[in-house]
């Protein structure tokens, strides 16, 4: 029992200089992000609207009372000893749910196929509901005076669930942006100065990079080092913040640059389009070489923005008749393939 107080699971925290200097240090970065982030933001966002701007909105600003509240928790600040769970709570349900939404809220440029945009959204708001509302309460109870050992127990094995589960869907979402890039990445061919090829590239790295640092997320927290875990946490997530801002940026400004019509859509469409839009891009060069991409059941398939430059790319020319083949794996709304 006094092991998990010290800790800082239960009311402050003992620990070492090195480790209390180690906290510190996790707090002051994820705070200097916050100011940098909201800098960027409001220099970057014309139009500040929409489920990309205000999920981006809300994982920042929940990330300086989720490490303002352990401050006041772990260093006994105030005898209220309810306040900084509110200021916690409040933080970490906007900062790890406002993180994937942004990955959400960007997926539509990559992912074809509507049935996996809506089963991340879906995946979100269970664990949202699922794991951080319980999780809330057993804190809670935990940090109430003279609460129970089991209840500590309880809120001590919760919490590595939590993680452990936090850290399967955010894998499973970046895996998934991995997966559909690099499956556009294959039409491009071995074109490596094509800026698409280079934006998508970085787009996995980013992704493989967000990876990694929710693995040692993991690590800290299965480490038995709440305390670490806790204010290196809220300093991850800026981190990843600032990296995916700039990847994600860069593929809304290709699109919008490469395709006007989807730069007057809505931030927050799902955007894909029917073959037959092509005709009103690229002329009848996208039906050159009669390619039909109408299967059997006259089902129409419908491109990401990303992949309709894609076949835009590799349009028949002068000087290279050749048309497109073999086609582009296309993704149906209709979940028919």
């Amino acid at each position: 029992m006094a092991q998990v107080q010290n800790n800082g699971i239960t009311g402050g925290v003992s620990a070492s200089l090195p480790i209390l200097m180690t906290m510190v240090a996790f707090s002051t970065i994820a705070l200097y992000n916050v100011i940098e982030l909201n800098a960027i933001i409001f220099a970057t966002f014309k139009r500040r609207r929409g489920l990309y701007f205000w999920s981006f909105i809300a994982a920042t600003w929940g990330i300086a009372p989720h490490t303002v509240g352990f401050i006041l928790k772990f260093f006994n600040v105030t005898s209220v000893w309810w306040a900084p769970l509110v200021l916690i709570s409040i933080g970490w349900v906007a900062m790890v749910t406002g993180q994937s939404l942004v990955l959400y809220s960007r997926l539509h440029l990559v992912a074809g196929s509507q049935r996996s945009i809506r089963w991340v959204r879906n995946m979100i708001i269970f664990d949202a509901i699922v794991l951080q509302i319980p999780d809330m309460i057993l804190a809670f109870l935990t940090n109430r005076p003279n609460a129970p050992a089991s209840v500590v127990n309880a809120f001590s094995i919760f919490d590595k669930i939590q993680v452990g589960m936090f850290f399967v869907q955010e894998s499973i979402i970046s895996a998934l942006y991995i997966y559909e890039t690099v499956r556009l990445l294959g039409p491009i061919g071995g074109r490596n100065r094509n800026p698409l090829r280079k934006l998508l590239s970085h787009l996995i790295l980013v992704n493989m990079l967000v990876l990694v640092l929710d693995a040692t997320l993991l690590g800290t927290e299965y480490s038995g080092h709440f305390e670490i875990q806790t204010t290196y946490k809220p300093a991850i997530y800026s981190i990843k913040l600032k990296i995916e801002f700039s990847v994600l940026n860069r593929l809304i400004d290709f699109v919008k640059k490469k395709n006007p019509a989807h730069g007057s859509r809505s931030q927050t469409s799902n955007s894909s389009y029917p073959l037959s839009f092509l005709t009103n891009t690229m002329g009848s060069a996208a039906n050159s070489g009669s390619v039909d991409y109408t299967d059997k059941g006259g089902h129409q398939p419908r491109l990401t923005p990303v992949a309709l430059y894609t076949l835009e790319s590799r349009r028949p020319t002068p000087k290279d008749p050749k048309p497109l083949s073999p086609p582009l794996k296309l993704s149906y709304l209709d979940g028919s393939k």
